[in-house]
């Protein structure tokens, strides 16, 4: 039997999930507009980060497993968290050649994509059932 209390916790964890997902989407967003400018400027690698505290909690207690992937999101995770290391790695500003920060924003391009996707996947679902667990007639406060 499920309890109100349970209900609610399960409810905010989606909510978090949800939110993370979409501020993760933004950062995403911003590192993709300063990577475009890294390719013609050079200078230092951009670098941002992204909050997976969500999902990494809901990996440890995937309660909804039926509904939502524990393997989607391990994959989100994953992909969000070598990207960040990406920036980490790349070490101290220098001069790097045209084809080097090319590759550089090719790989964040297509690493960030997938991440892009995957999320889409994922909020939509988290979205479904959080309708599902407490249908409201208003809209989410996500």
């Amino acid at each position: 039997m499920t309890t109100p209390a349970k209900l609610r916790k399960d409810r905010e964890q989606l909510l978090a999930m949800v939110r993370e997902l979409q501020n993760n989407q933004t950062t995403l967003n911003e590192l993709l507009n300063w990577y475009a400018v890294f390719l013609f400027t050079g200078g230092d690698v951009p670098r941002g980060q992204c909050d997976l505290a969500a999902m990494t909690s809901y990996l440890k207690r995937p309660f909804a497993a039926d509904r939502i992937s524990a393997a989607e999101v391990d994959r989100y995770r994953h992909l969000v968290q070598t990207l960040m290391e990406l920036g980490q790695e790349i070490g101290a500003p220098g001069p790097r050649t045209l084809r080097c920060r090319h590759e550089m924003a090719d790989t964040f391009s297509r690493m960030s994509s997938e991440i892009r996707a995957l999320g889409t996947t994922l909020e939509s679902a988290l979205t479904k059932l959080l309708r599902k667990v407490e249908p409201s007639p208003f809209p989410l406060g996500v």
